[in-house]
């Protein structure tokens, strides 16, 4: 461009680069390729430009979200973040995709980053992705995920204005987020599809629905899908866990209170109920709920009103009611410790979340998970985890479930040295058989090396089969049954395949672009 140095524009590429291990100048041409060419194309760079960015500036938890024309965006995936981490990715996504001109800005220390990878219009929602890094960025690190962060803000307003020109000549393909049917649950097993089934069923009932499970199975979790995936998704879900607190103050806490209405109430309480307008109440063990209570829980559920402490009248509320216990309601019934009347209310509509002894099949899903959560977390890089160890931890019965196996890996984590491999002998005795406690060192690292050699086969045909389909991450993911790209690119940044390669190959410029060979004719 007249007027402008052309080293000052090297250089600060290069000086950002370095930083960040970025290829930040083959980013940039990839994005104003894809740009110009196709919205679909942009949406898959943008997906790989996250994953570098991941691998650069390490993040502990991502997500997606995907807002309609007019509409507050919605979580489709998330994978490491907790509920107020959720809460804050809405925020910052709201900010993004919710029309605020140029969006904000990266600034030193930030500590998390949201990249659209498709702008909503008319017959489109858009997109975006969520990263929280597990160290505050620096100054060089802001600087070049900002200056990608321009140019891919421009890209998308590129992309729109020539869409917007050649509509009537080309159909629009709709660009997807993978959804998942619970989001912030890690899974594979056909016992928790069925519950998704579930919950996609009962998602925008009005009527109590009941969960079962054994505790640390995941119930609340189960719940905060439940009213994320519902119409009542933007207004507030409100937790109350009923063994909190003494039974004399669960009434006030939970259907408030006027002030001077008994000793103590100094002030106005409008209660949870009232605070859930709206939204959702989440009762968290309600079988635990004192027999005196019952009978105003239970009107509260069949009215739809709430009579606050001090007040004559009652009041009308719109609360959905979701409750979850560990305990079996109907054999508490026959025992007079819970209202007949409440419990066929209350378990209307019953999910079960079963025990993690139960769906084995989820243990290694859970392992890969929390050892990378984990590991990104707590800045404590390890190198894997052995396969002796994986069937270890597979072996046993995890009476505590996902909860417990949680702290077991993050235990291993911490413990184990960075750069090394979990091995049986690093796992808790009372995790471990006594068989495997006194097994001999020889025998243990027999299949020591099983797990890099598959990963290794994997890797292999990933990229053969990304080569044969012209790094087409659409068609590559079909043709390894993997059903959906973003299962494709979580299996990319898990084998540490480096996806900047598809950005530098400067012989096929279809890698870059995954450009359809009609397009150039």
């Amino acid at each position: 461009m007249p007027g402008m140095p052309p080293s000052h524009s090297g250089t600060a590429v290069n000086d950002t680069s370095s930083a960040l291990n970025l290829p930040l100048a083959s980013m940039v041409r990839a994005l104003c390729r894809a740009a110009n060419t196709d919205t679909d194309i942009l949406y898959d760079v943008m997906l790989k430009a996250a994953l570098m960015v991941d691998a650069a500036a390490h993040t502990y938890g991502m997500a997606t979200f995907a807002q309609k024309p007019g509409e507050r965006s919605h979580l489709k995936w998330v994978e490491g973040l907790d509920p107020d981490e959720i809460a804050e990715a809405e925020a910052r996504v709201e900010s993004v995709l919710g029309g605020a001109e140029g969006g904000p800005e990266v600034n030193e220390g930030d500590r998390d980053i949201c990249l659209v990878l498709c702008a909503a219009n008319a017959q489109r929602e858009g997109a975006a992705i969520y990263g929280r890094f597990a160290r505050p960025l620096t100054a060089r690190q802001a600087s070049g995920l900002g200056m990608l962060s321009d140019v891919a803000r421009l890209a998308h307003a590129h992309a729109q204005l020539r869409e917007e020109l050649h509509r009537p000549a080309k159909a629009h393909r709709h660009a997807e987020v993978s959804a998942a049917s619970l989001p912030g649950m890690v899974f594979v097993s056909r016992s928790m599809t069925e519950l998704a089934r579930s919950v996609e069923r009962v998602k925008d009932s009005d009527s109590t629905v009941l969960i079962t499970g054994e505790s640390g199975t995941g119930k609340e979790l189960v719940a905060r899908a439940v009213h994320r995936l519902s119409r009542r998704a933007q207004a507030p879900f409100i937790p109350f866990n009923c063994t909190a607190a003494p039974a004399d103050l669960i009434e006030s806490l939970l259907f408030g209170h006027r002030k001077g209405a008994f000793t103590g109430a100094h002030t106005d309480h409008e209660g949870l109920v009232r605070a859930a307008e709206g939204g959702t109440l989440f009762l968290d063990e309600v079988g635990d709920l004192p027999l005196s209570l019952q009978p105003k829980l239970l009107r509260f559920l069949q009215e739809g009103e709430v009579h606050t402490l001090g007040e004559r009248a009652p009041r009308k509320v719109n609360v959905r009611v979701l409750a979850a216990t560990h305990k079996d309601l109907f054999r508490m019934v026959r025992e007079g410790l819970f209202r007949e009347d409440l419990y066929y209310r209350v378990a209307a509509l019953t999910v079960h979340v079963a025990p993690l002894r139960e769906r084995p099949e989820d243990i290694t899903a859970l392992i890969s998970h929390f050892l990378s959560h984990y590991a990104r977390r707590n800045s404590h890089p390890v190198a894997g985890i052995t396969v002796e160890a994986i069937g270890v931890l597979q072996s046993y019965s995890w009476p505590g479930n996902v909860r417990e196996l949680a702290a077991e890996i993050e235990r291993l984590v911490l413990y184990t040295d960075e750069g090394a491999y979990i091995r049986p002998e690093d796992i808790s005795p009372r995790v471990r058989p006594a068989s495997a406690q006194d097994r001999p060192a020889d025998a243990k690292n027999t299949s020591a090396h099983l797990e890099n050699m598959l990963e290794d086969y994997e890797r292999r045909v990933i990229t053969e089969t990304l080569r044969r389909n012209d790094y087409n991450v659409a068609r590559a993911a079909v043709a390894l049954g993997l059903g959906s790209r973003q299962t494709l690119y979580k299996k990319l940044k898990r084998l540490a395949i480096n996806v900047g390669d598809f950005l530098q190959d400067e012989q096929q410029p279809g890698l870059q672009l995954r450009a359809d060979p009609q397009l150039s004719k």
